[in-house]
């Protein structure tokens, strides 16, 4: 019996030594990806003299001003204006990774171009405080459209991943402040909570919303949940489109974008020069789509 006893003991120590190792090991590792992640936002961050855009901050009153980079064709003419609003899980990114991209679109796709930098998740600051801030920025432009060369009828909702609830909850709020816009393009949006949301919806405000481009990356689950909303829009007599591009990873349009080069190989998995010609060809499908919806 005591030797019974004295082997189970064995047993719990091995198996107490075993969790304080693993334990000890997620710790350094969650430490350490904490530290990179902390690092990687840093170096996400442009001066304004190594940014190409534009540096804006657009007052609203009480409210902090709202942080946004334009890019602006050299025309007189009043262009098409596409919002591009970036990604990072509502917690992390910055408008500056797509500074080169956004530079990029604007003169091949003949375009005015503004990036967001709206309040990450944190603090005070929660998703519907972001989804005012981009749809400020959209009135912004539409009052001011004369000084910016901007066609008010022609505005563009772009975002990738939560910038694709973003893109989605700014169109719908604005549709609700009766500012239409032309179109959005849910680039694999995280849109949990966004069918309700269009549910609740009077139905005039759903009748201001407009058609919808929905970008997917394969079948990865977080894209493929946003046809939920495509499903309901379509239900609804929304005009939609849904385009699939396989063997790319969840990502794959901005983070093949040169800023993201310096980033640690951990956050950047879908960057690669194969999924950098499939980026590019997605953007080249979004700026036909765009060019049949103006």
């Amino acid at each position: 019996m005591r030797r019974f006893v004295r082997t189970i003991l064995k047993i719990v120590g091995v198996l107490l030594a075993f969790v304080a190792v693993l334990a000890s090991y997620l710790a350094i590792t969650f430490f350490n990806d904490q530290k990179i992640q902390v690092e990687d936002q840093k170096l996400m961050v442009k001066s304004d003299e190594e940014l190409i855009g534009e540096h804006l901050y657009i007052d609203r009153g009480g409210e902090e001003p709202i942080d946004v980079n334009f890019y602006a064709r050299t025309t007189s003419e009043k262009l098409p204006l596409v919002i591009n609003i970036h990604g990072g899980a509502f917690i992390a990114g910055d408008a500056d990774t797509l500074d080169t991209q956004s530079d990029r679109i604007s003169k091949n796709w003949n375009v005015n171009v503004a990036t967001v930098n709206y309040k990450l998740n944190w603090d005070r600051y929660d998703k519907p405080y972001a989804v005012t801030e981009i749809a400020d920025t959209v009135g912004y432009f539409v009052a001011r459209s004369d000084q910016y060369h901007v066609d008010p009828e022609r505005i563009f909702l772009l975002g990738y991943s939560a910038g694709g609830y973003y893109a989605m909850a700014a169109t719908a709020e604005l549709a609700k402040d009766n500012i239409l816009v032309a179109g959005q393009v849910l680039c694999y949006a995280f849109l949990g909570g966004m069918v309700d949301t269009y549910n609740s919806l009077d139905a005039s405000v759903k009748k201001r919303i407009p058609p919808a481009l929905f970008v997917l990356a394969g079948d990865e689950p977080i894209g493929k949940g946003s046809l939920g909303y495509e499903e309901v829009l379509r239900a609804s007599g929304i005009h939609t489109d849904v385009k699939v591009y396989g063997g790319v990873l969840h990502g794959f349009i901005e983070e093949n974008n040169p800023e993201y080069a310096q980033l640690h190989e951990k956050n950047r998995s879908s960057k690669s020069p194969e999924a950098e010609i499939v980026a590019r060809d997605a953007e080249a499908y979004i700026k036909a789509w765009i060019y049949a919806k103006r």
